[in-house]
């Protein structure tokens, strides 16, 4: 079922619940209330004429008798509207006495006779001797019975407006909300379609709004990565085609058998052979990006001591920064029981990324400085190159998937690209944050913190 339909019969429920609840609750107390007002009216004209009867001998007298006539006046109720009139044997009126009430009506700028209607007449003949009738007309006001009669259709005219009103906001209210899901289904299915250069028509700072704001930048995103993720397998194609073509150029030159001299043949196998672990590294670096992509690697956490992890590594590293005519110091500001909880084989991986970054962007005659400092909870590992730098435009892109920075110097290298993608993944699993500092044609400061436990 549609959202229009849902919101549709919702609505009609909602209007029909209240629709029965005024008709069984507010028009039964309505009508009740009606009829115990008829009733007591009904219960006063009966009261009256009932005093009318009672007092005929009293009526049969003397009705220029003041003393008489206000006796029967007292006897009956001034809040009715009635007039009693007594006649003679032949028609005559001989006493004619109005309610209050009845008098107070006319007396009104707008009413006139033709606005009282008579509900009722009691007609009592006069005992012998005398000859004559006594009546009493009851009234009530027209436009009381008109509304009396017509509360019924006033009430349905109440429903059936209600109904009609309901059903405008209702087709109201649900274009105003699906305009939103339209506008959403609508630019889903471009992106479905294979596009990503999308645009919203919908403008609002209401809940909708924000969403369309995120679905916007979540296509920015896609289209990013997209673009990011072509780039890479072109580079990643162009990488894998070097090596490839020059292992297939030395096998093809050894296999023409042209090549009688032995030191020869294995000086081109042991080409062959630094290529082969070219293509090995790349495949490597490409697997780890995968597994850290996709969440699926686990830390093999153990105890490290931090001082002979990193000289270490630096160790390893003093004969490649000399070959590369670059000066390197270090600073190790920690003390020398201090250890943290990680994962030694994947955090080697972040130093030595990072340090092979400052051997190849940096100066012929530039320096690296490689600093361990303890801070509150953590230790903070940095290196300081004296390179090339970043550009600013590229320093906010540098971690994102598929992004490479000067894409020529990249594939010169031997790198995907990946690299410190990778190595923020693997600090960030470690409960740390991998950041950079840097200027071009001064240099960068790669650093990142390790908490002392891992949790």
């Amino acid at each position: 079922m549609s959202l229009r339909n849902k919101l549709f019969l919702s609505f009609i429920a909602l209007i029909t619940l209240n629709i029965l609840l005024f008709k069984f609750v507010f028009q039964d107390i309505i009508i009740e209330q009606l009829k115990d007002d008829r009733h007591n009216q009904y219960q006063a004209e009966k009261d009256a004429a009932e005093k009318v009867r009672l007092n005929q001998l009293l009526l049969s007298g003397n009705f220029r008798d003041p003393i008489e006539r206000q006796e029967l006046e007292r006897q009956l109720p001034e809040d009715v509207m009635y007039r009693m009139v007594v006649t003679d044997a032949n028609g005559n009126t001989i006493y004619h006495r109005p309610s209050h009430a009845y008098s107070l009506k006319l007396s009104l700028p707008s009413s006139t006779k033709s606005d009282l209607k008579v509900v009722a007449e009691y007609h009592f003949q006069q005992e012998p001797p005398r000859e004559g009738e006594i009546v009493v007309y009851f009234y009530t006001d027209e436009y009381d019975m008109m509304a009396t009669k017509g509360v019924s259709m006033m009430l349905w005219f109440i429903y059936g407006s209600l109904v009609l009103v309901g059903l405008l906001l209702l087709a109201l209210f649900v274009r105003w909300i699906l305009r939103p899901v339209n506008e959403l289904a609508r630019v889903t299915q471009e992106i479905r379609e294979g596009k990503r250069l999308v645009t919203f028509t919908y403008r609002s700072h209401d809940e909708f709004g924000q969403l369309f704001r995120y679905f916007g930048d979540m296509v920015d995103e896609l289209r990013f990565s997209e673009e990011r993720q072509s780039e890479m397998i072109a580079s990643i194609a162009h990488d894998f085609r070097t090596p490839l073509t020059t292992i297939k150029g030395y096998a093809s030159y050894i296999g023409s058998g042209r090549v009688a001299d032995l030191a020869r043949i294995q000086k081109q196998m042991g080409k062959i052979e630094v290529k082969v672990n070219d293509l090995e590294k790349l495949l490597d670096e490409l697997q780890d990006f995968t597994m850290h992509n996709t969440e699926e690697v686990r830390l093999n956490i153990s105890r490290i001591h931090v001082k002979g992890f990193l000289k270490g590594i630096i160790e390893d590293y003093l004969a490649r920064v000399k070959e590369a005519g670059l000066a390197f110091q270090w600073k190790l500001r920690v003390s020398n029981e201090l250890h943290i909880e990680a994962d030694e084989t994947k955090l080697r991986r972040v130093m030595e990324n990072l340090l092979n970054n400052a051997i190849y962007y940096n100066k012929p005659d530039g320096s690296i400085l490689v600093t361990c400092d303890q801070r509150e909870g953590h230790v903070l590992f940095s290196v300081i190159d004296k390179g090339e730098g970043i550009a600013a435009e590229d320093l906010p892109k540098i971690f994102n998937k598929f992004y490479r920075a000067e894409k020529s110097r990249n594939r010169n290298n031997g790198g995907t690209g990946l690299g410190l993608t990778i190595c923020q993944s693997i600090v960030r699993r470690h409960g740390g944050e991998l950041t950079v500092i840097s200027e071009q044609g001064i240099g960068s400061s790669f650093s990142f913190t390790i908490p002392f436990y891992h949790r």
